[in-house]
């Protein structure tokens, strides 16, 4: 996916304010405007150098069915380090869809997909199924791995106190949340923005993507082919890891159709 970085037009914004602040009156107040609009960027820009400077990106995402400060419903929950260097994942899905918890593991190496449930047991953590060609237990993983998505594909639009509220494209909000929701970005959205704040907490940052109002901003008959009730706010944190272990090819490969789980190291 293209990331769409902010840019900083220090020279050419400084000339912009000399000229308006010459200006005197309503000059004065652009002047203040393009001030507040720089400071956005920079802030973001900001961030964008913050997460592209991780080793490690640890991360944890949340789907909702709504904003949790308006009752939202927790759907699931994905914690997960991604190897920039590498493009290498480990990720942990905990759900209670339908009403039936479970956890399961995902690792994503050199192209291959690979799955591990908690219900082998503990003397099977090593080991993995190869699902790489199975959509339908490979659905929780995004189709993006890269989980920065929210900074560096943002659009910098206002600072609110500590944090800034930002446009993100929904290719990007789509291809950055689990593939099973949507295997293809609905043509409907192209030119669609999600409203999302991000927040810095030091080496914290938090994000919230408001996908229930971006639904809204498609026509109601294109909506109608969109099963939008499947998400409505994605809540995120990411930081850089202080595990700086190396994400590595699974260490026990098997098929459960020969093997139960219990000989898997066989």
């Amino acid at each position: 996916m293209t990331r769409h970085h902010a840019s900083r037009p220090a020279a050419l914004a400084a000339g912009l304010l000399l000229a308006l602040t010459g200006c005197g009156g309503a000059g004065e107040a652009a002047a203040d405007k393009t001030a507040e609009v720089l400071l956005e960027g920079d802030q973001l820009e900001a961030m964008v150098e913050q997460v592209e400077g991780m080793g490690i990106v640890e991360w944890h995402g949340q789907l909702l069915t709504r904003n949790p400060d308006k009752g939202g419903k927790r759907i699931f929950d994905l914690d997960g380090r991604y190897s920039p260097s590498t493009g290498y994942s480990e990720l942990s899905m905990d759900s209670v869809i339908d009403g039936n918890p479970q956890q399961v593991d995902y690792l994503v190496v050199a192209g291959r997909t690979y799955f591990n449930s908690d219900d082998w047991g503990p003397n099977a953590g090593t080991c993995w199924v190869d699902i790489t060609d199975d959509a339908t237990r490979s659905w929780a993983l995004p189709t993006d791995l890269d989980p920065t998505w929210p900074v560096t594909a943002a659009r910098a639009i206002r600072l609110i106190g500590d944090g800034i509220d930002v446009g993100i494209p929904a290719a990007a909000v789509i291809t950055g949340m689990p593939r099973g929701l949507f295997p293809q970005v609905p043509a409907a959205l192209q030119g669609i923005e999600a409203d999302a704040r991000i927040t810095p907490h030091g080496e914290l940052i938090e994000v919230g993507v408001d996908v229930l109002n971006m639904w809204k901003d498609v026509p109601k008959q294109e909506r109608a082919d969109i099963a939008t009730r499947k998400s409505g706010w994605w809540a995120m944190t990411m930081q850089e890891s202080s595990n700086g272990d190396n994400i590595v090819p699974p260490q026990h490969v098997f098929d459960p159709a020969v093997t139960p789980p219990s000989q898997c190291k066989r």
